[in-house]
């Protein structure tokens, strides 16, 4: 049987590919990519190289550009969210693209999108009204900061909290995305009402749609896995939160995070603790919704008289 801290750090990692799309629109390809070129490999690279006729200083830098993408999550640094480039031609990368079918298809996916440098404001994160890069307003390019805000002040307005949200503009108002494994049957966190037409202020008439369902797929293994952390649960309080987590997890409601945090605060000396979900604001060029992250740690008795050591496991973020 899997052990608390197993579970909740497969949990964490579980939303790996969340991080991906919170980077760019190319990250999760670019994942994909590498991941396809290491199985294609067996774990020779260079034998791989050969084949695709890349020589060794090509192959160190696709090497050194695939080690910096896995250890940011993403094209751009996790501290500085500037783009980072390879230091070799993109025909190194197109060769050995070559060598696999699979590896082929993710690369043509990312639209070229590793290399281009033609748009300078792109090579930094933030608003795309000044030109930046941003995933957090998805496909949504004339997006305003003005707009932002408003929708910001009206889900304030209604109760709805904005940490596990994506949001797209529409052409009658905006999508409010909403990470979690399934749409709540009971009703979200402001009700069951999902459509909303907003009838004052800057945004009159326009018409605001809570959407279910972002990152489904992984929000649901998640969950899965934080529940069975809570069975694991050292004690009472450990279960509460694990379950408030599901919750938040299955449903998207910000409101059973809270509660799962203020289990986690109460839960005092712990031998596993886990805190995860979507909490730090600094990608999101408004500042208000996070980032996915998570860690387990675990403390370990040693030898008599040697104390603890601990062990921790974090998703890069």
């Amino acid at each position: 049987m899997l052990t608390d801290c197993h579970v909740s750090s497969r949990a964490s990692f579980a939303g790996h590919r969340i991080v991906l799309r919170q980077t760019s629109p190319e990250s999760e390809s670019i994942y994909d990519f590498i991941l396809a070129l290491h199985k294609a490999s067996n774990g020779d690279w260079k034998s791989l190289a050969t084949r695709a006729n890349v020589d060794e200083q090509g192959l160190a830098a696709f090497l050194q550009y695939a080690a910096q993408f896995l250890g940011n999550a993403g094209n751009y640094k996790s501290f500085g969210d500037s783009k980072f480039i390879p230091r070799c031609p993109e025909t190194v990368f197109a060769a050995l693209a070559s060598i696999s079918d699979e590896a082929q298809k993710h690369y043509v996916a990312t639209q070229g999108a590793i290399f281009s440098t033609d748009k300078p404001g792109l090579l930094h994160l933030g608003f795309t009204e000044d030109g930046h890069m941003t995933t957090y307003y998805l496909d949504s390019a004339d997006i305003t900061k003005r707009e932002i805000k408003d929708v910001e002040l009206w889900a304030t307005d209604m109760g709805l909290l904005p940490e596990n949200t994506r949001l797209r503009k529409t052409k009658d108002g905006f999508e409010v995305l909403i990470a979690s494994a399934k749409a709540p049957s009971g009703g979200g966190d402001i009700g069951r009402e999902t459509e909303f037409t907003v009838d004052n202020g800057a945004l009159k008439g326009k018409k605001i749609r809570l959407v279910y369902g972002d990152h489904a797929k992984q929000m649901a293994l998640i969950a899965d896995y934080i529940k069975q952390a809570a069975t694991n649960a050292e004690n009472d309080t450990q279960q509460k939160m694990h379950l408030a987590y599901a919750k938040s997890f299955e449903e998207g409601s910000v409101k059973a995070f809270k509660d799962s945090q203020r289990y986690w605060i109460r839960d005092q000396g712990p031998m596993v603790e886990c805190n995860i979900g979507f909490i730090e604001t600094y990608r999101d060029p408004a500042g208000i919704r996070g980032e996915w992250e998570g860690f387990a740690a675990g403390r370990l008795s040693c030898a008599p008289g040697t104390g603890v050591t601990f062990m921790s496991l974090l998703t890069p973020w």
